[in-house]
Formats: C-alpha cells, sequence, structure tokens
C-alpha cells in the first residue's frame, strides 16, 4: 500500500482483476464508510464496557438526558432507530440496573413513560464526556482545516442513504 492507499483501495484492486466489468466505484465511500463505523464502534464499544453500558444502552440514556421530558418506549426506538424488541430488551437492562424508571403514561393508559433516574444521570454524566475524548482521539488525524469539508461529505452520505428508495 502507498501512503495515501488504505485498505479499500486494495479491495477495489482485488475486485477490478477478478471482474474487471464490474463498476466498485461506489465501495470507495461506503466501503469507507462501514470500515470507519466499525473501528469507532470497536473502540466505543471497549470504553462503554468499562461502565457495564452496551452502545444501545448508552444511547438511550443519552436520548432521556438531552429530552426535557420522560419519553415513551416508541418515541426511544424512534430516535435511536432500534427496534421494538431491542429497545423493550435495553430499558429492561437498564430499569434492573436502576438506571431509568417506568411511570404510566398519564395520556395513555396502556403506555409507559421512562425517565432517567438519578443513577443514570450519573453515569450518562460521566460516560459522555469520555466517550467524546474517545471520538476526539480517533479523528485527530484529520486536520482541523479539512474537517468542515469532512463534515459536509459525510452529511451528503446520510442524506443520500436517508433518501434512497429502499
Amino acid at each position: 500500500m502507498s501512503d495515501d492507499s488504505d485498505d479499500i483501495d486494495d479491495i477495489r484492486t482485488a475486485w477490478q482483476h477478478l471482474r474487471p466489468e464490474l463498476d466498485t466505484a461506489v465501495v470507495d465511500v461506503v466501503g469507507r464508510v462501514l470500515r470507519s463505523a466499525a473501528l469507532i464502534t470497536r473502540r466505543a464499544d471497549e470504553l462503554l464496557a468499562g461502565f457495564v453500558l452496551t452502545r444501545g444502552e448508552f444511547d438511550i440514556l443519552a436520548v432521556l438526558r438531552r429530552a426535557d421530558a420522560p419519553l415513551s418506549p416508541g418515541a426511544l426506538r424512534t430516535i435511536s432507530l432500534a427496534t421494538g424488541p431491542s429497545t423493550t430488551k435495553r430499558l429492561r437492562s437498564l430499569e434492573s440496573r436502576e438506571l431509568v424508571r417506568r411511570s404510566a403514561n398519564p395520556d395513555d393508559g396502556r403506555g409507559a413513560l421512562i425517565a432517567l433516574t438519578p443513577a443514570g444521570i450519573a453515569l450518562i454524566d460521566d460516560a459522555f464526556p469520555r466517550l467524546l475524548a474517545l471520538e476526539r482521539t480517533l479523528v485527530a488525524g484529520i486536520p482541523e482545516a479539512r474537517r468542515p469539508a469532512v463534515v459536509q461529505a459525510l452529511r451528503e452520505v446520510l442524506a443520500s442513504l436517508d433518501h434512497a428508495a429502499p
């Protein structure tokens, strides 16, 4: 690999030799996004394990910390892009550890509202700054002057994904 090539370039080169008729240009974007996400996720998971949290549990605590009122499990699922069963599993785990509490929803007798407990607030207030510090180290190799362009490019990728046909 040259100084400005990476594993994704090697993957494309291998496919070009194997199947030269295929246009693999999309791998330049998708491959790098997927590899970046996997590397970030692995390092974040290692950090969050020290707090006895999964990323999904962290996300629920973070959503609740940002909210100005308790949220329904459905709202948590929508915001975190998690499935119903995974949200339920995460909430049960967080509730059993007394990090969140469930109360009846006064607007829906069958529904519940989820709120952070003081222990949940303390945990997310400890974990989030540490996660930010880790993420800062992970992107430290991107020169500060180039970061706005990187952010804009990633914004365009996300918009494309959000609007792509299913």
